[in-house]
C-alpha cells in the first residue's frame, strides 16, 4: 500500500471490505444485505481495486508529460 497519509479517519464499526464497496458508490448496504451475495462482494472489491490501480497508471502518466 501507499504512503499513509496523517489525519484521515477510518471506519471502525464497519468491515473494511463492506466499507469500501458502499464509499465506492458501487452499491448500497440494502443490496448488499439483500440481493448481492459474498461473492459479489468480492467481485466488487476486485472491480474497485482495478480501477482505482488503472487509475493510478493513468495519473502518474499524464504527470510525466
Amino acid at each position: 500500500m501507499g504512503p499513509q497519509i496523517a489525519g484521515l479517519a477510518e471506519y471502525t464499526n464497519v468491515p473494511k471490505t463492506i466499507a469500501t464497496v458502499m464509499s465506492s458508490g458501487k452499491c448500497s448496504l440494502t443490496e448488499l444485505s439483500t440481493t448481492l451475495g459474498v461473492q459479489d462482494l468480492w467481485w466488487w472489491l476486485e472491480i474497485i481495486t482495478i480501477d482505482n490501480y488503472n487509475q493510478m497508471v493513468i495519473d502518474r502518466a499524464s504527470e510525466a508529460w
